[in-house]
């Protein structure tokens, strides 16, 4: 098959390598820089027993480059959500209505507005692999756990037949019905131990040692879990794990009971790789952040439908703040008091009428 991969970021390259390996033909999209950067090294991808891969694809500067005597059977979206509105508009002259788009972005959000902007059947996709940048086009598996998941967003998108692509690539593929849950089950995987890790520069294992971070990571969850049950989604048994019972759980066990089970779930998702906000203040402040896109999503959704959601917005705004200049990170790095009693603040103002 004829591959389009837009995005030359860590899932980008994984997914390259994968399915060149596999055998089909590849194209890469990104933007200039990067892209003289991938035409230079190549693309190589590291795996988590150290075989390296490292198979010959086509690298494009432009839309109008990628699209040039080309017709592809599927593209990929891979890029950071914050750019999805961007990447959208230069794909719009030049995408066929004829070839799917999956979506395999992080945060809630990305498919609607492909959906509202592109006339193609439109999948929502997940990965569950963590992965590693080593250098432009360069990665390695951090934990050998390929999996991913397919779900229809908009028209005919043929989940089957990408299923089907993707397992020839030696992915663990699953297939659901419903891409709004599949999305939404995603974002409780990322958003846990995420921004409060990248807010206080924490480790997620040091955030659950402290019974009060883990508390709000608790709260988080049930806010996202509340939000979720109000648009009527159940979450899926993404990547084996059984998320309809652990949402259960969260929502109904005492929380001193529900933070070592959500421990142990963080302790062994993600293998050696920081989560992936930690990135936006390191080395230091992007300007960006996907977090508007999940704990950002349940307190925007949540506002929506008049439900509270104070430590999602509060972990939302406080790591906005930093990631855009307007607190510096010295101020929170360590200071867990600190964090604690914005919360505090947050949910009195929630509470007040």
């Amino acid at each position: 098959m004829n591959i389009l991969i837009i995005g030359g970021g860590a899932i980008g390259c994984l997914l390259a390598a994968r399915l060149g390996t596999a055998g089909h033909a590849i194209t890469v999209l990104d933007r200039p820089e990067t892209a003289v950067a991938l035409q230079a090294r190549g693309i190589r991808l590291v795996e988590a027993d150290g075989h390296t891969i490292a198979p010959a694809v086509r690298i494009a500067s432009s839309p109008a480059e990628a699209y040039r005597d080309a017709s592809f059977d599927l593209a990929v979206l891979a890029v950071k959500a914050f750019d999805t509105a961007t990447v959208v508009e230069t794909l719009h002259p030049f995408h066929s209505t004829a070839t799917p788009l999956m979506s395999i972005q992080n945060g809630v959000g990305n498919e609607a507005v492909l959906a509202e902007s592109l006339p193609a059947p439109i999948l929502a996709g997940s990965l569950t692999t963590p992965v590693e940048v080593l250098g432009p086009g360069h990665v390695k598996v951090a934990r050998a756990s390929h999996r991913l998941a397919v779900a229809p967003w908009r028209g005919a998108g043929r989940p089957e037949q990408v299923a089907a692509l993707f397992a020839g690539a030696g992915f663990t593929v699953q297939i659901f019905t419903d891409g709004p849950a599949l999305k939404w089950t995603k974002l409780l995987m990322n958003m846990l131990a995420n921004a409060q890790a990248a807010i206080l520069d924490m480790t997620p294992a040091e955030v659950f040692a402290q019974p009060s971070l883990a508390h709000l990571e608790v709260l988080a969850w049930r806010e996202a879990l509340a939000v979720m049950r109000a648009l009527g989604l159940t979450p899926v048994p993404l990547a084996g794990y059984p998320m309809a019972l652990v949402g259960a759980l969260v929502r109904r066990l005492p929380v001193g009971l529900v933070r070592p089970v959500m421990g142990r779930f963080i302790a062994g998702g993600r293998g050696s790789k920081p989560p992936s906000l930690v990135y936006d203040l390191r080395p230091q402040p992007r300007g960006r952040s996907e977090v508007a896109w999940l704990n950002g999503a349940v307190a925007a959704q949540a506002r929506d439908l008049g439900l509270p959601a104070p430590v999602n917005d509060t972990l939302a705004r406080v790591l906005l703040d930093l990631v855009e200049g307007r607190a510096s990170i010295d101020e929170w790095k360590g200071r867990p008091e600190r964090l604690l009693a914005a919360v505090e603040h947050s949910t009195a103002a929630t509470l007040s009428p």
